[in-house]
């Protein structure tokens, strides 16, 4: 009796050592066993290993989604500096554009200044004047606000012909006379000049 159990354990050891091998082999043979250690478990170690790799690819596609949002974001922020700074330029130059008629005033007044025949006077009150002409010009300079100072050939780009009249001491393009002053907001033409053209 003793014999026979002995006999039948010993059965079901071989049973079980029979076992062990053939799913060990199973995992040796789909390289998966040493990786994933599962104890010759080799349907649960497909599981692992697949969910794994599924995270991996997963962690790939989230940092290729950071890179790009990480990109636009930048664009957008240097996007919204560029035109944040267009905004500011248009601003200031309407500004500016609109303190160039009181420049014309100016300049209109002190031209009365170097005639003949003015009086003491009003040369004197004129003086003021001048304060306030050196002032704003100092304004505009500080804005980046020039004068545009070719005056001798007409140019499309800069200058607005508002009149072409005949004269002998010109050639044909050449300026005659300035009507209003041309100015230039950073390095681009903020109001061309009013100029006579001999034909």
């Amino acid at each position: 009796m003793f014999g026979r159990k002995k006999n039948k354990n010993k059965e079901n050891k071989e049973n079980n050592n029979s076992s062990t091998c053939e799913k060990k082999s199973d995992c040796d043979s789909c390289q998966n066993y040493d990786k994933c250690r599962c104890c010759c478990e080799c349907d649960g170690c497909d599981v692992v290993c697949k969910a794994l790799e599924g995270c991996k690819q997963e962690l790939v596609q989230a940092k290729e989604k950071l890179i790009r949002v990480t990109a636009d974001l930048q664009n957008f922020k240097k996007r919204v500096e560029k035109e944040k700074i267009q905004w500011m330029h248009i601003a200031q130059s309407d500004l500016i554009h609109d303190i160039l008629s009181i420049v014309d005033d100016f300049d209109r007044a002190l031209a009365e200044k170097d005639k003949e025949g003015v009086s003491p006077e009003l040369a004197a009150f004129l003086e003021g004047f001048v304060m306030i002409w050196k002032s704003l010009y100092k304004f505009l300079e500080k804005y980046n606000v020039t004068e545009i100072t070719q005056v001798q050939q007409f140019d499309p780009n800069l200058h607005e012909a508002i009149s072409q009249i005949d004269s002998p001491d010109h050639t044909s393009g050449d300026i005659v006379d300035v009507i209003q002053k041309g100015f230039m907001y950073k390095e681009k033409v903020l109001r061309p000049a009013k100029v006579v053209v001999a034909k």
